[in-house]
């Protein structure tokens, strides 16, 4: 897909990624970039591609097919190669090690920016012999590594520090209407990525026991996912589909919390930075959390929501209560959503890809 390109004195940029453009922090990240450079994206759709992004990019292509995919991998590939060939870009911006893995013969030569928010170091029980291996090679090319928080951060090798960009997982300001809540139910917001192991089987537990829960969810479902597909059309759940992340919001602000459930079953999920904390401080809505995941400090310190017990609570009927009883006393701190802005951090892209931000 085409549209006119910009002025020819703005540079040019190739955006490579697993997504359609779809992904939250990827829209942020086209945004801001897209005031500086003109885009080309190249991407992957596994089901119609959402034009979240079309009218800020100067061309996208988007592939139809499964993520894991060799020929959908392939055919991305000769997308990129294509448009390389053709191109004079001033940079490159890679999303994941994964994807860079397989377009690093194509970068040769390039500036690269490789974003790292989804490590496939963190998430693979790899040798170690073997992941100090790949870290070493994904890691020597990039000019910058963007990373999502401190922590994470501190968890790169030491030879990666001097190229490291810490960039939040902030939403945009929020200024858009506020719903009212109900104060007969307890209304949970269940979005991004919706599998059975972060947040589904949590949520039907919790529906189980609890007739005055509600759910709406909006995100990606994988179509082999059964238990979620069915959440998705409980009686008591409201299936709103892919959203744009201030439409989230705007559906946050008539919720009473955020789910934010990862099992912890390895190192990237226990030190995961979700946006959607910061999307409830934008929203005025508390979060639901298990306190395995680093992060859950910063909510019980800031009083941000609940906390729960475990992952796998043993009593749901007690996490219900919990929930009205915190929703009852909860008053937001208008300071934080100040604080936590996309606008405040975003200059940190810009100087990754060479721009001066001012």
């Amino acid at each position: 897909m085409n549209r006119t390109s910009d002025s020819p004195r703005k540079a040019r940029l190739l955006f490579i990624s697993l997504s359609d453009g779809s992904d939250t922090r990827i829209n942020k990240e086209i945004a801001t970039l897209a005031r500086d450079f003109s885009i080309d994206f190249v991407g992957v759709a596994v089901d119609e591609p959402r034009p979240f992004i079309a009218r800020q990019t100067n061309r996208m292509e988007v592939v139809a097919g499964r993520r894991r995919s060799t020929l959908t991998l392939l055919r991305l590939a000769w997308r990129a190669a294509r448009l390389l060939a053709a191109n004079r870009y001033d940079s490159v911006h890679v999303i994941n090690e994964n994807l860079y893995l397989v377009m690093w013969p194509l970068l040769l030569g390039q500036r690269v920016v490789l974003d790292v928010f989804d490590s496939m170091f963190m998430k693979t029980s790899l040798p170690v012999w073997l992941s100090r291996l790949g870290m070493r090679f994904c890691y020597a090319l990039p000019v910058k590594i963007i990373v999502t928080d401190e922590e994470r951060a501190a968890l790169m090798p030491a030879y990666t520090q001097h190229k490291l960009v810490i960039l939040p997982n902030y939403p945009f300001r929020y200024t858009g209407p506020s719903g009212s809540r109900d104060p007969a139910v307890i209304r949970i917001m269940y979005a991004g990525s919706l599998l059975h192991r972060r947040g589904t089987a949590f949520l039907q537990a919790l529906l189980a026991v609890s007739e005055d829960v509600r759910v709406v969810m909006a995100g990606w479902i994988q179509k082999d996912d059964e238990p979620t597909l069915a959440l998705s059309r409980h009686p008591s759940v409201e299936w709103l589909g892919v959203m744009p992340q201030q439409m989230i919001i705007e559906q946050a602000t008539r919720c009473d919390f955020i789910l934010c459930h990862y099992e912890p079953n390895n190192i990237n999920n226990i030190y995961a930075s979700p946006n959607k904390i910061y999307d409830a401080i934008q929203a005025g809505t508390a979060v639901i959390i298990n306190p395995e995941v680093r992060i859950a400090a910063f909510v019980r310190e800031q009083g941000l929501g609940v906390v729960l017990d475990a992952y796998e609570p043993k009593d749901m009927a007690a996490v219900a209560e919990s929930l009205r009883q915190f929703k009852a006393g909860y008053q937001p701190n208008p300071a934080l959503a100040e604080k936590y802005l996309w606008e405040a951090v975003e200059g940190r892209l810009l100087a990754a890809h060479a721009v001066s931000a001012t």
